[in-house]
């Protein structure tokens, strides 16, 4: 029994990392929309933030070697996880809170569909959790009425947001076996601010101080140290109930639209919001 106690607190404080990240990452309209800045704005300044925040444990860190693989996975890391970002912030910044995370949440569906290919492991829920989330997303954006503005685009960048984390979720398990996560989080932080910088290059003249202290705040409390705490937390929870405590998010940041955006929300539309999410919590808790 004694040495249950320890695991057990071990566990508890993982499902405590990783709630706590989830719902923190709810609140990114928070620290975006007060800017009304572009994502090939806010993204390579919160990457640049991120990695800097991160570097000194990156730096600590054992030795590993760079063969070609690993250079290769963190060019895939970099590449997924910045049109990831670039598309959701883009989607926040086009339609509303609960379309853009809704869509970005169908990413464990496709994560579910791709995996027999990529890792070897089927999931037979999969496809019926597919059509029942692509009738949920239907019935979010309602097109028996006239769409919202922006809600179309925002849709389909939140859609393309949700395929591109799926790629990165296969990537960045790669690569941080191999360079350990924070590693991982930080160089492919910094590449990616490097790369996306001469986008935004023109655009640094309009940036305010207020703006600037929002996205830092936002890269250094949502990007690195949720993102270093999710990642311990995993590892004591496992990703399968990791996954679970995910949705978290879409609920925070549904939340935050109403309370703050005055966002509305119809019945019908939670009803089809209910209907991605249980999509998607049904996949992540399918036995892997």
């Amino acid at each position: 029994m004694g040495h249950r106690a320890p695991e057990r607190r071990a566990s508890l404080a993982g499902f405590a990392m990783v709630g706590v990240a989830a719902a923190s990452w709810g609140t990114w309209s928070l620290f975006l929309r007060p800017t009304s800045l572009p994502a090939t704005v806010t993204v390579p300044i919160i990457f640049l933030v991120i990695g800097l925040v991160t570097l000194p444990v990156a730096l600590r860190a054992p030795r590993v070697a760079w063969d070609r693989t690993t250079l290769a996975l963190v060019a895939a890391n970099t590449a997924f996880d910045a049109l990831n970002v670039l598309t959701f912030f883009a989607a926040i910044q086009r339609t509303t809170v609960a379309i853009a995370v809704l869509t970005h949440y169908l990413a464990p569906i496709f994560i579910a569909l791709a995996a027999p290919r990529i890792d070897g492991v089927a999931d037979r829920g999969a496809r019926p959790a597919a059509v029942i989330a692509l009738a949920g997303l239907v019935v979010v954006l309602e097109p028996w009425h006239a769409p919202a503005d922006g809600a179309l685009l925002g849709a389909a960048l939140g859609v393309a947001s949700a395929v591109c984390y799926a790629g990165n979720v296969f990537t960045v398990r790669r690569i941080a076996a191999r360079i350990g996560a924070t590693r991982a989080l930080c160089y492919h932080a910094l590449v990616g601010a490097a790369a996306l910088a001469p986008p935004a290059a023109g655009r640094l003249g309009t940036l305010t101080p207020g703006d600037l202290g929002l996205l830092a705040a936002g890269a250094a409390l949502l990007g690195a140290a949720s993102g270093v705490m999710f990642t311990v937390g995993l590892l004591r929870i496992g990703s399968a109930r990791a996954a679970v405590l995910t949705f978290l998010e879409p609920m925070v940041a549904v939340a935050v639209g109403a309370a703050i955006w005055h966002e509305p929300l119809h019945p019908i539309a939670a009803l089809g919001g209910v209907l991605v999410l249980g999509a998607g919590l049904q996949v992540a808790r399918e036995p892997r």
